[in-house]
């Protein structure tokens, strides 16, 4: 079965800190950063919603919405502060959920497929422990 792109996407942010667990060495500084995405749900939900939303503008197309939730997978390889094993890595599992806006869409429960594109990652380190980090991910609805 091949997929079609619909135009249908929206971006997310994923900001925040990550903080290096205890029982991990601090670090002395970022070496590499790998991020992946899992969709765990994608599912299209009617509305009662029209579009455009103006009252004046017949046919009105109905406004369906797309949920999606899953998790950003985060690995940090870093360089520790110890004398003995200087390579380390942190893994951190962000979730996030959204709404989609899907103009006159197909109807609920119809199949669709989540492609993720991780558009942009910028992690900084802040300090031993802490990482500030700022992703961006694509989510765009296929059918």
């Amino acid at each position: 079965m091949s997929l079609t792109f619909t135009g249908i996407y929206k971006e997310i942010p994923i900001d925040g800190k990550l903080v290096v667990p205890s029982q991990k060495p601090p670090m002395e500084c970022i070496l590499e950063t790998y991020v992946t995405v899992d969709i765990d749900k994608a599912v299209v939900i009617d509305t009662p919603l029209t579009y455009p939303e103006t009252e004046n503008a017949p046919p009105y197309d109905p406004l369906r919405k797309v949920i999606v939730a899953g998790t950003v997978n985060i690995k940090i390889k870093y360089s520790a502060l110890v004398p003995d094993q200087k390579v380390h890595s942190a893994h951190f599992e962000v979730p996030f959920c959204t709404l989609i806006e899907w103009p006159d869409g197909p109807p609920q429960g119809t199949p669709i497929v989540i492609q993720p594109v991780v558009e942009k990652a910028v992690f900084v380190q802040e300090d031993g422990r802490r990482i500030f980090k700022a992703v961006l991910i694509r989510l765009d609805v296929y059918r």
